[in-house]
This record gives C-alpha cells, structure tokens and sequence, in this order.
C-alpha cells in the first residue's frame, strides 16, 4: 500500500540510524525523499542509492540544520529539485554525554544548534510552502536524553 504516493518527504539525519530507517519506511510507503547528512558523503550517497533502488525519487543534501541559512537554503534546494513538500522529520541530533562540569561552551552549542535551534530553523522554513500548499506534516523526534 503506498500510503504516500507522489509526497515529498524530507528528513534530517537521514544518512543513518533511525533517519534512515524513516527514509526508508517513507519511501516503501511510495514518498519521494530528501535528506540530510553532515559528516558522511559516502553513507549519504548508499542511502541515496537504496531509496532511488525502490523506485522514488532521493536525494542527499549537506547541510547544518543548525545553521538558519543552511535550513532556509535546504528547504528552497528541496522545493526546486522536488517541487513541492509535504512532511519534514526534524530527526537530527547529537549527544555529547558527559557531567556538566566537564561539558565545554562549545559542547553544549553544538547540542543546542543540532537539537534544538534545527527544529526551529527548518519549521519555519517549511511552513510558508506548506501553508501555501494549504496541507503538510511536520514530525519533531526527540529521545530518552532529551528527557533526562
């Protein structure tokens, strides 16, 4: 059943663990896909290959999600290439696991950047086509240290 047919999805941190287990479920369910990646060209272009392998469009974008323009230049990258989009997955994130007196400024940045200030920064890059559009799904992922 493709639940998804002809959607466009875009997911952050999609080159591995659960964006790309998402990436891959989406694209079963028939949804073209975008992702991102930061650090891995190879491990983004093999997922590329395996969703392209199930008969949807994919893309890998590099990109900071962190970073408000790179978020805005993502979400106008994914609109020329893919035309429309219609659900965003602000999955991307880090952990940098240590006490808080040992935690440096720069430490506790990058985790704010990547797993907070992404959510922001590509929300509101993504609600103006999607308002447009009169529909869309926005999915925020969060897990067990967010908590803690």
């Amino acid at each position: 059943m493709n639940l998804l047919q002809n959607k466009v999805a875009l997911v952050t941190g999609g080159s591995r663990g659960i964006g790309e287990a998402i990436a891959l479920r989406f694209a079963a369910a028939g949804a073209h896909v975008a992702f991102t990646y930061l650090s891995s060209a190879e491990r983004a272009a093999s997922v590329e290959a395996a969703l392209q392998a199930m008969g949807v469009k994919a893309k890998a974008y590099r990109s900071d999600a962190g970073d408000y323009q790179q978020a805005e230049q993502l979400i106008n990258d994914v609109l020329a290439d893919f035309g429309q989009l219609d659900i965003v997955v602000n999955n991307a994130g880090i952990t940098r696991d240590t006490l808080m007196l040992r935690m440096t400024e720069q430490q506790w940045d990058e985790v704010m950047d990547t797993n907070l200030k992404s959510v922001f920064n590509l929300t509101k890059h993504a609600l103006r086509p999607m308002m447009k559009n009169r529909g869309g799904s926005i999915i925020n992922m969060s897990s067990i240290v967010g908590i803690t």
